[in-house]
C-alpha cells in the first residue's frame, strides 16, 4: 500500500501538533522547577532525586529539565520560544550552554536546527566550555581569568532495557591513550579472524586482557560477578537487587562459581562453601583437549570460558562430553541465541555448530593436538615426560637419547 501526499501531510500535521503541546508541556514543568528551586520547595536529597521521584521519569531526563530550569532567566528570547511550543526540550537544553549574550542570536537558527547540530555548532563556535559566564574584562587587559576546573568522570548504570552502561569524559591527553588502546585491541581482534568489530568489541577485549591478567586471587575474587540464583524459580538477580536476563544468567552457570546460601522465610542463616560449576581438574582436561576455541574457523586460545552444552541450569551434567571450550565472543552469541551448539564434544568431529538462521557451519575438526616437540640442532632431548592419554587423543614424547661427544684427533 503506498500513502498518498495528503495521508503524508496529515501524519506530519499530526506529529507536528503533538510536539506543540509536548513542548508546552515541558516548557510549563522547567517553570515549576525553576520556582521550587528559588523557593527551596522540592523535597528529598536533591532536586534531581525530588523530580525523578515526583514525575516518575528518568534520573537523565530530570537533569535535563534542572538544566534548563537554572537559566531561564539568562535565555529570555530562546525561553519565549519555548513558552509558545515552538522549541523541544532537548533544543533548549543544548541552546543555553552557550553564552547568555548570544541569546538572541540563536532564535531564528534554533527554530530549524536539530539538538545534535546546535550541540556541535555551539561546541565549534563557543568551544567546549560554553556556558560560561559573560563578565570578561572588556578592555582585554593582561589578566587572565583561571582555567574552569574539569574533572573526568565516568557514570555506569543499569538501563530500562537490563543493559550495562557506561558514560564518561576524559582529557584530551588520556583520551587519546585510550583511543589508541581501543585501536590495539582492534587490530588484536583483526589478528584473531573477527570481521565485524565495533568499539564495544575493543572495550571488552580490553577488560578482558585486564581480568586475565590479575594475578592475585583475593583481587581476583573482588573482580568477579555475583548472581543470586533462586533454586526453586531460576530467576537470577545481581547484588544490587537488578533480574538478570536468562541469557546471562546461562552464561555465567556454564563455568563459574557457586556458594549456596540457606535461607528460612527469606533470611540467610547459613553459608555454603564455594565451588566451581566446573571442576578444575575437569576445566584442565577440557582445555587440553580443545585447546582453544572449537568453533569452526576461531583459533582464539588465550581467553577460553568452559560451556555446557546442555546448559547447567537445565540439568545438564559437568562431565566432559557435555563441556565444550569456547572463546568469550562465542560463548556470548551463543546464549544470545545467534549460535547453536549440540552433540558430544568428547568425539573430534561430534560437534555440530549453526547460525542464527540454522544452517550448519563448516564441519568441526579435530581438536590440535599438541606439537611434537623438535629436536635443537645440537642434539639436546628433553627428559622423559610420560605419556598422555585421551579416548582419541595419544600424546608421547620419545626417550631422551645420549648426548653426542665430540671426539678429539
Amino acid at each position: 500500500m503506498v500513502a498518498t501526499f495528503s495521508e503524508m501531510c496529515a501524519s506530519d500535521e499530526g506529529v507536528a501538533e503533538v510536539a506543540g503541546a509536548l513542548n508546552l508541556a515541558n516548557a510549563s514543568m522547567t517553570r515549576v522547577v525553576r520556582q521550587a528551586i528559588d523557593l527551596g520547595t522540592w523535597s528529598g536529597v536533591s532536586p534531581t532525586q525530588w523530580l525523578t521521584h515526583q514525575a516518575g521519569i528518568t534520573r537523565t531526563r530530570a537533569d535535563l529539565i534542572i538544566a534548563v530550569a537554572e537559566k531561564r532567566h539568562l535565555f529570555p528570547t530562546i525561553i519565549g520560544r519555548f513558552d509558545k511550543g515552538e522549541l523541544s526540550l532537548e533544543q533548549v537544553a543544548e541552546l543555553v550552554k552557550a553564552p547568555p549574550s548570544a541569546d538572541a542570536h540563536l532564535e531564528d537558527w534554533a527554530l530549524v536546527a536539530t539538538p545534535s547540530r546546535i550541540r556541535r555548532s555551539i561546541k565549534m563556535r563557543y568551544g567546549p566550555e560554553s556556558g560560561a559566564s559573560d563578565d570578561a574584562p572588556a578592555d582585554g587587559a593582561a589578566e587572565t581569568q583561571p582555567e574552569p576546573s574539569v574533572v573526568d568522570r565516568v557514570t555506569v548504570g543499569i538501563t530500562d532495557d537490563h543493559r550495562w552502561q557506561i558514560r564518561g569524559e576524559f582529557d584530551l591527553d588520556t583520551g587519546s591513550m585510550m583511543n589508541a588502546l581501543l585501536m590495539h585491541a582492534r587490530e588484536e581482534l583483526w589478528n584473531r579472524g573477527q570481521r565485524e568489530i565495533s568499539q564495544a568489541d575493543c572495550l571488552r577485549e580490553v577488560f578482558e586482557r585486564y581480568a586475565d591478567g590479575i594475578e592475585s586471587p583475593l583481587r581476583r575474587d573482588r573482580s568477579k560477578v555475583w548472581l543470586h540464583l533462586d533454586a526453586a524459580s531460576g530467576s537470577s538477580t545481581e547484588a544490587s537487587g537488578v533480574r538478570m536476563p536468562d541469557s546471562v544468567r546461562d552464561k555465567v552457570c556454564c563455568d563459574g562459581i557457586i556458594q549456596p546460601v540457606w535461607e528460612h522465610d527469606g533470611v540467610p542463616f547459613n553459608l555454603g562453601r564455594a565451588q566451581h560449576i566446573v571442576p578444575e581438574r575437569t576445566r584442565r582436561v577440557v582445555k587440553l583437549r580443545d585447546r582453544g576455541c572449537r568453533v569452526p574457523g576461531c583459533d582464539h586460545d588465550r581467553i577460553i570460558e568452559i560451556h555446557h552444552i546442555i546448559h547447567w541450569i537445565d540439568g545438564g551434567p559437568t562431565d566432559t562430553w557435555n563441556l565444550v571450550a569456547l572463546c568469550p565472543k562465542h560463548h556470548r552469541m551463543h546464549h544470545q541465541g545467534r549460535l547453536g551448539i549440540t552433540g558430544n564434544a568428547d568425539e573430534p568431529t561430534g560437534l555440530v555448530f549453526t547460525d542464527e538462521a540454522g544452517r550448519q557451519l563448516e564441519p568441526c575438526g579435530a581438536p590440535k593436538p599438541p606439537d611434537r616437540l623438535e629436536l635443537p640442532a645440537n642434539g639436546y632431548r628433553p627428559p622423559p615426560m610420560g605419556q598422555v592419554e585421551w579416548d582419541w587423543l595419544t600424546v608421547s614424547w620419545p626417550d631422551p637419547a645420549p648426548t653426542p661427544t665430540s671426539s678429539s684427533n
